[in-house]
C-alpha cells in the first residue's frame, strides 16, 4: 500500500475551469483516447514508446533521449502527488490534456500552478530543469487535430488509477521486465523517490528492497488492471524481444491498428534482447525473500540459476 504524505503541491487548490471535469472529458471523443505507458525504471519503456511514436502517435514536444514525456514529469512525478487533493489533481490532468490536445488555452489558475511546480527543487530535479519544461508547457506548440495520443512515463503507474478516474476511456500499457534482473539495475531512481511510500521508512537501496519493491508495484498494478478490462494491457518485455512479432501483434490489437495497413517490418529491425536478460544468474536468489522470488516465478518470468 502507498502511504500518503500529506503535502500540498500548490499554496493553494487551484480554481479549476468548468468545461472539461468530472465526466468522460467531453474532447477524449474529439480527440480519441490517450494511450499511457509506465513501469519501473528501466523495464523497456523506451521500446514501446519507440512503436508508438513509429506508428503516428503524438507522445509530446518535450521529450528527452528516452521518450518520457517531461511535461507529465512536471506535473506528476513528485512525492507530493500521493496526497493532491482531487481538485489539484482535476487541475493537473487538465492542462495535460489540454497541451496534448491543443484544445483549449490554459486558463491563469492553471499558469499559475504551472509555475509554482517549477518554483523549486524538488528530489532528482533541479528547480532550473524544471522551469525549463514550464517553459516548454507554457508554449503554444500543439499537435494537429484528431492525432492519436498519449504518453510514455515510466511513474504513470504511481498515479494511473486517478488518471482513469478522469480519463475514462484511457488506456494504459504496463511494461515489466524479470524483477530478479531489475533487482540488480544501475536505475534505481523510482525506489529512491517512492521505496518509503511502498516499503516503509526502513528500507535501504539494495537489490533486496529493489526485489521487494517491483513485487509491491506490480501487485498494485494488475489490480487496478482489472477494474481497467481491455484498457489495460500488461507487456512482458522478456517476451516481447524474444518474439517480437507476436508482440507487435498483441501490441497493434490493443491499440486497434489494422495489421495489414500497419506493417511491422520496420520495428522488427529494432527490437533485440538486452543482454541483462538472465544477469540475477551471476549472483544467485539467496539475497532475497524467497516469497518475492515466488512472486516473479508466478509472473512468468525465469528463476532458474
Amino acid at each position: 500500500m502507498i502511504r500518503l504524505n500529506p503535502v500540498n503541491p500548490c499554496q493553494k487548490p487551484p480554481q479549476l475551469p468548468s468545461v472539461i471535469y468530472m465526466q468522460p472529458f467531453d474532447l477524449i471523443e474529439k480527440y480519441r483516447p490517450p494511450v499511457a505507458i509506465g513501469g519501473v525504471g528501466g523495464s523497456g519503456t523506451r521500446l514501446i514508446a519507440q512503436c508508438l511514436k513509429a506508428r503516428g502517435f503524438f507522445i509530446g514536444h518535450d521529450l528527452n533521449e528516452a521518450n518520457d514525456n517531461l511535461w507529465f514529469t512536471l506535473l506528476f512525478k513528485r512525492i507530493e502527488i500521493l496526497a493532491d487533493s482531487e481538485s489539484q489533481f482535476d487541475q493537473l490532468t487538465a492542462i495535460l490534456q489540454q497541451r496534448m490536445t491543443g484544445s483549449a488555452a490554459l486558463t491563469p489558475e492553471q499558469t499559475d500552478c504551472i509555475r509554482q511546480l517549477a518554483a523549486t527543487d524538488r528530489e532528482q530535479h533541479p528547480a532550473v530543469w524544471l522551469q525549463q519544461r514550464a517553459q516548454s508547457l507554457l508554449s503554444d506548440q500543439s499537435p494537429a487535430p484528431h492525432t492519436r495520443w498519449g504518453w510514455k512515463e515510466p511513474n504513470t503507474h504511481l498515479v494511473v488509477d486517478r488518471l482513469r478516474k478522469r480519463l475514462k476511456t484511457m488506456k494504459y500499457i504496463h511494461v515489466v521486465r524479470n524483477g530478479l534482473d531489475m533487482a540488480h539495475s544501475s536505475n534505481q531512481n523510482q525506489l529512491k523517490l517512492w521505496g518509503r511510500h511502498f516499503i516503509g521508512e526502513n528500507f535501504e537501496l539494495s537489490p533486496y528492497y529493489s526485489l521487494k519493491y517491483w513485487c509491491l508495484v506490480h501487485r498494485r498494478i494488475l489490480e487496478i488492471g482489472k477494474t481497467m478490462g481491455s484498457d489495460f494491457l500488461f507487456i512482458n518485455y522478456d517476451d516481447f524481444c524474444s518474439n517480437p512479432r507476436h508482440g507487435i501483434a498483441r501490441l497493434y490489437e490493443f491499440l486497434e491498428l489494422d495489421p495489414v495497413n500497419t506493417p511491422a517490418a520496420d520495428l522488427l529491425g529494432v527490437i533485440r534482447s538486452p543482454a541483462s536478460i538472465g544477469r540475477f544468474k551471476q549472483h544467485g536468489t539467496q539475497i532475497f525473500d524467497q516469497a518475492d522470488v515466488a512472486y516473479v516465478k508466478a509472473l512468468g518470468f525465469d528463476t532458474n540459476l
